[in-house]
């Protein structure tokens, strides 16, 4: 499995992308910076998106993503997500105000964008990879997602509070390669990060004490306005095999975005 890290954070300023994952360069996670990390080469490759929830910062391009591609022969997006999130893009995002419905354009027997319904906890298939959707605990209906090919399995959280059943999930799943799991807010701000359904670095501690596999984790969601405070902060941390998913401090820019290729032997990324 190749995973390509598109944009990882809560927020937008430059050289911080938000949140995307391109999995084997066809599939994305979430799409927060697709069309904004990919070329038009390789965006036109990209015929498959499965989304976690509706925010914005993981939903995001998805309208540019299709207007770029659109025109191109035979383009078809298809979007998978559980019942709430499909809904949700259906009222506030594709309903002909804040974008047109793509789902009937440019006709309704020949649409460019296919919203697909799934199930939870029950594998579906997209281009050779069976994913599972588990419920987190978020402020929006959210899941996160385990993604697995014959190479092996990767397990990401999405956006949540501290939550049970996903980590249930992982810890049984075979043939675990890497944990990605989000970290949004320093300690101090654990007020907001309650209500709002994020992390911060001491309820990521409590979170990977769940972690029943010996594999690496990487961290992404990480607000721009408190990034010199959390890497410090996680750096501290006893739990070992934490890495930084995409801090330009310690890894790259957007420009030049980590692929991890799974097996592997050790974390791509520096671990702190």
């Amino acid at each position: 499995m190749k995973l390509r890290v598109l944009g990882c954070y809560g927020g937008n300023v430059p050289e911080c992308g938000m949140t995307s994952f391109l999995v084997n360069d066809t599939v994305c996670l979430d799409a927060g910076f697709v069309s904004g990390a990919l070329s038009l080469r390789e965006q036109v490759k990209v015929k498959d998106v499965v989304i976690s929830h509706s925010h914005l910062d993981h939903t995001c391009s998805l309208p540019f993503l299709i207007d770029n591609n659109f025109s191109a022969p035979g383009f078809t997006l298809h979007i998978y997500a559980i019942r709430e999130v499909i809904a949700s893009m259906k009222a506030h995002l594709f309903n002909n105000h804040t974008w047109p419905d793509f789902t009937c354009l440019p006709n309704d027997l020949t649409p460019v964008l296919k919203l697909v319904e799934v199930p939870v906890e029950r594998p579906f298939k997209v281009n050779g990879l069976s994913i599972r959707a588990v419920r987190v605990s978020h402020i929006v209906p959210t899941t996160g997602f385990v993604v697995e090919d014959k190479t092996g399995a990767v397990a990401y959280s999405s956006d949540t509070a501290p939550t049970d059943r996903f980590w249930d999930v992982v810890n049984k799943t075979k043939n675990l390669k890497a944990v990605i799991v989000e970290t949004s807010f320093p300690d101090e701000l654990q007020d907001l990060a309650n209500v709002s359904g994020h992390l911060t670095p001491q309820t990521l501690d409590t979170e990977l004490r769940k972690l029943k596999h010996d594999v690496p984790v990487y961290l992404y969601g990480f607000k721009p306005k408190h990034l010199d405070g959390l890497p410090d902060r996680i750096s501290r941390s006893e739990l070992p095999g934490v890495g930084l998913a995409c801090h330009a401090k310690f890894l790259c820019s957007i420009q030049n975005a980590v692929r991890f290729d799974f097996p592997v032997e050790q974390a791509v990324s520096h671990l702190v």
